[in-house]
């Protein structure tokens, strides 16, 4: 058997390095390389493997070599193509080196954890912001039962009355006691006149408030006399008495016309959220829009 084709077996490698002899792996694959009278190019080129690497290893340069695991794999390589046991080379350098490499374990991949229920101040929260969206609005879609008068405006004489808490059938008692005084007025004032008047149309005289859509609408004098009270609709129409010191609180300005003498007069705008007072005396009545 010729050196190139012989087998390098555990018990040729023991029979090689004689009595005591404690010959490294690195010594034993040059040993082996140069019986085949091979050069370290030569088996370079042959393996694939870098000159320097197999270098190192002969050489037992084991800092100039890759991780532990890659060069149990030159080991193997090299003594495979030497024509040495590999697995015998390897368990020697194992030795050599004092390290047995630890077998990288995959880990299944992890579930995801599952979101966390909201904290108690969350749910909280949530729950207070719920209940300000449904007060808000129930608070502008429901029609109030009663309704506070804030401050004055600058059209008013005096400072705004409380507006008096009546019962619903109380006041259309009053509004039907108003309605039927001003029907009166108006037929003894047609028969007295011939239903004209030398200044205008009888349906044109005086003041007449006029709803163009819900709105609330509070009559009464500088003493809270009330004269009308009542949440107009769309289309709602209430001619006001001829009386000194009026004045008319509207919820909302641009829910109502006021109509002087046949003329459309426009309400000053006020605050958002705040009543209006507006003072039905006709020279007061003359400086609106």
């Amino acid at each position: 058997m010729s050196d190139a084709s012989r087998s390098y077996t555990a018990d040729y490698l023991a029979s090689t390095e004689g009595p005591g002899a404690a010959e490294s792996v690195g010594g034993a694959l040059r040993r082996a390389r140069e019986k085949r009278g091979q050069s370290l190019a030569e088996i370079s080129r042959e393996l694939c493997l870098k000159e320097d690497t197999l270098r190192a290893l002969e050489s037992r340069q084991y800092s100039a070599l890759p991780k532990v695991p890659y060069c149990f794999g030159f080991v193997r390589t090299y003594a495979r193509a030497l024509g040495l046991e590999p697995e015998e080379m390897v368990r020697r350098f194992k030795i050599e080196i004092g390290d047995t490499p630890q077998s990288s374990k995959l880990l299944p991949p992890q579930p995801l954890r599952g979101g966390r229920l909201p904290g108690r101040a969350a749910l909280t929260f949530s729950v207070f912001v719920a209940a300000a969206a449904y007060a808000g609005w129930y608070f502008y879609t429901a029609e109030p039962d009663t309704v506070i008068v804030p401050a004055t405006t600058a059209d008013a004489h005096a400072p705004m009355a409380p507006v008096p808490l009546i019962e619903a059938e109380q006041a259309k008692r009053l509004n039907a006691e108003v309605d039927a005084a001003n029907q009166a007025r108006a037929e003894a004032d047609a028969a007295k006149t011939g239903a004209t008047t030398s200044a205008a149309p009888a349906e044109k005289a005086g003041i007449v408030v006029k709803a163009v859509t819900t709105c609330w609408v509070y009559i009464h004098d500088t003493k809270g006399r009330v004269v009308f009270h009542k949440t107009m609709q769309k289309g709602d129409e209430f001619k006001v008495p001829d009386a000194k010191g009026l004045v008319i609180d509207l919820a909302n300005p641009y829910g109502v016309q006021i109509v002087y003498n046949g003329r459309v007069l426009k309400a000053p705008a006020g605050a958002p959220g705040k009543a209006v007072r507006v003072s039905l005396e006709p020279q007061n009545l003359a400086k609106l829009p």
